[in-house]
């Protein structure tokens, strides 16, 4: 299955959870999941299994993950050492896409990645159109030269939301730097991710 591209607000109301953060979002007058039996809650019991597919949902929709990238990147956050669940988080929050929204250089995560995708984005001077590359500490991220009259660009940085403490930003200079990695408590992506690896470690 490919990347979701659809409403991000559908995604909320499934989860019955603003993952995204949107000011917009149904949410706010309608908490509950979508469904003839969202408001009242009568879904059953999920099992723990499911409960774990969930939260794998949510994190691959999110960051916008195929399943066969998903699983990649935690068959590498399985084999690093400490827990799992928190190298997997830090991962993830490491994709070049990802920084380049938490830098506030792009207004939502997959605008972020359309950047990248489209060579806009340069790592340490040289252009990387990856999104799944590993932003390390001490890389500098920044829009290319060529770029930086980008109009989603620019309507970002007027806004100056660098939303994380791990990052750096200098939103004059259209750049910004990984200055450390993120503990888990740090990462503002809700999920239970204990739940994703009992799941996927079965």
């Amino acid at each position: 299955m490919g990347r979701y591209t659809g409403p991000k607000h559908r995604v909320s109301r499934r989860f019955a959870e603003n993952i995204w953060g949107s000011r917009k979002s149904p949410l706010a007058s309608k908490p509950y999941k979508a469904g003839q039996h969202g408001r009242d809650g009568r879904r059953g019991k999920m099992s723990t299994y499911n409960r774990g597919l969930v939260e794998k949902q949510k994190l691959k929709l999110y960051y916008q993950l195929r399943e066969r990238s998903f699983r990649r990147l935690f068959d590498i956050a399985n084999r690093m050492s400490g827990n799992t669940g928190e190298n997997m988080m830090q991962l993830l929050e490491r994709r070049l896409d990802n920084m380049v929204f938490r830098m506030g250089l792009a207004p939502t995560n997959r605008a972020a990645r359309q950047l990248v995708a489209h060579g806009h984005v340069e790592v340490n001077g040289k252009k990387v159109d990856r999104a799944s590359f590993t932003v390390s500490v001490g890389d500098k991220v920044a829009i290319r030269t060529k770029s930086k009259n980008h109009i989603q660009v620019q309507e970002a940085a007027a806004q100056k939301n660098a939303s994380v403490s791990y990052v750096k930003v200098d939103f004059n200079k259209l750049e910004g730097e990984l200055i450390q990695i993120p503990g888990r408590k740090d990462i503002p992506m809700i999920a239970n991710e204990r739940l994703v690896v009992e799941m996927l470690s079965r």
